[in-house]
């Protein structure tokens, strides 16, 4: 398999493409149409997009998938459904895009909006998807946002964490206690301390460079000490200690 990174203009969105020599998964293209242009063209040299995902809805990760007009999109159930039913969280997250292109003078070839439900996919816990001899397993990680998406690719140590792991920000929470766990199974593939014994060698974050695996626990440990702090001081009503 080969890994291509392409981090965008606005906040080090990663966008990554994941080839085999049948074609190639599409992992949060975006964001502006120039470099949405650049990933179509990578996609198109590895045998065309078979699938693109969203890691999560936030509208900077989900706004590429018409660039890849013959990819299926891949998201978790959560989303599925915000889409299809037109949410109040989908339509927000549509509204702050069409916010941020208007305000810096961002023109689209295609109106924004969300996949057709004919394309989309919904992927649940360790649903598991082949690309020619690649098998690449889904975990869902809630905290971040409800509909947070994992992609791991056990054969190359490779895990794709959405806007978790960060090097650039802080945690964003949006679940405290569902983000502290998904750190906690975050830590245990990363091997928790004893390299040994984890799954993953290679962390590609939502926003920033790619993380080894030691950097990548490191970060998780740090923003779990962090969470739970916070979450101690503000139990025990000390709102001078949180802040």
């Amino acid at each position: 398999m080969k890994v291509e990174i392409r981090r965008s203009g606005i906040w080090q969105l990663s966008s990554t493409i994941l080839a085999t020599g049948d074609g190639c998964i599409v992992v949060d293209p975006g964001y502006f149409p120039r470099e949405l242009d650049e990933l179509a063209a990578l996609a198109a040299a590895h045998g065309g997009a078979r699938a693109v995902v969203f890691t999560h809805g936030h509208w900077d990760h989900v706004l590429g998938w018409p660039a890849f007009p013959q990819a299926a999109v891949w998201v978790s159930p959560s989303l599925a459904e915000a889409m299809s039913s037109r949410s109040a969280r989908a339509c927000k997250d549509l509204d702050a895009a069409r916010d941020f292109d208007g305000r810096w003078y961002v023109e689209r070839p295609t109106e924004l909006d969300w996949p057709p439900s004919a394309r989309v996919q919904a992927l649940t816990e360790g649903c598991t998807r082949r690309l020619g001899e690649v098998s690449v397993q889904t975990l869902l990680l809630p905290g971040h946002s409800p509909d947070g998406l994992a992609l791991l690719v056990a054969e190359a140590g490779l895990l794709l964490v959405g806007d978790y792991l960060s090097p650039c920000e802080i945690p964003f929470v949006e679940d405290a206690g569902a983000y502290c766990a998904t750190l906690e199974r975050l830590l245990l593939l990363l091997g928790d301390g004893n390299p040994a014994v984890g799954v993953v060698q290679q962390v590609i974050p939502g926003h920033g460079p790619p993380l080894s695996a030691a950097t990548a626990r490191q970060i998780a440990a740090a923003d779990l000490r962090y969470l739970k702090e916070l979450l101690a001081r503000a139990q025990a009503g000390d709102t001078a200690g949180a802040l």
